[in-house]
């Protein structure tokens, strides 16, 4: 998904408020969201976060509320959404489309997380570009901020992040082989 975002140069950074909020419950389900407090019983009447299959649920609904753009001009990942375009003028019309969608199924965006018309910014942990994908600085600082792994549980956490930076360093399984 995030090599899609290769050679676009403008792109708008949405995201989802309170996104499992937005998903109604069924009727005949709200029972088994039931809690108890000091002034009586409640059920959810929306999705509660924490729900086993809340995450599947919602990409299931980004996927079908986005199907028409999904891989053209949009990419969305649960809660994040990435408009994209090659020119400024196509952007303002996928910019339209999107927002015109998700009027239509009612979701609501976090306008302090969203930037619009950007040459680039963060997707899915990256930042992404019209020049193409790059390290986060932030992940890279954490991972040379760490002290010298100790345990079995620690080395495995360092493989991890260096796994997912792999990308990024040149002959990583020959330099990291030691980790994994």
């Amino acid at each position: 998904m995030v090599d899609r975002t290769f050679e676009y140069e403008v792109m708008s950074f949405l995201d989802a408020f309170s996104g499992y909020h937005q998903i109604w419950m069924a009727k005949e389900d709200e029972e088994k969201t039931a809690f108890i407090t000091d002034f009586g019983t409640y059920c959810y009447n929306v999705m509660p976060f924490g729900l086993k299959n809340a995450d599947a649920t919602y990409q299931r609904m980004i996927d079908a509320v986005f199907k028409d753009q999904w891989g053209r001009n949009l990419e969305a990942y649960v809660d994040d959404i990435l408009v994209k375009s090659k020119t400024l003028e196509g952007h303002l019309s996928n910019l339209r489309e999107t927002l015109d969608t998700l009027q239509r199924f009612n979701l609501k965006l976090n306008p302090a997380k969203c930037t619009f018309d950007a040459a680039s910014g963060k997707f899915l942990g990256y930042l992404v570009s019209a020049r193409g994908i790059e390290a986060n600085p932030e992940k890279l600082s954490t991972i040379l901020s760490m002290p010298s792994p100790k345990t079995a549980k620690e080395i495995q956490k360092l493989a991890g992040q260096i796994n997912s930076l792999g990308r990024f360093i040149s002959k990583a399984e020959d330099r990291c082989s030691s980790f994994f």
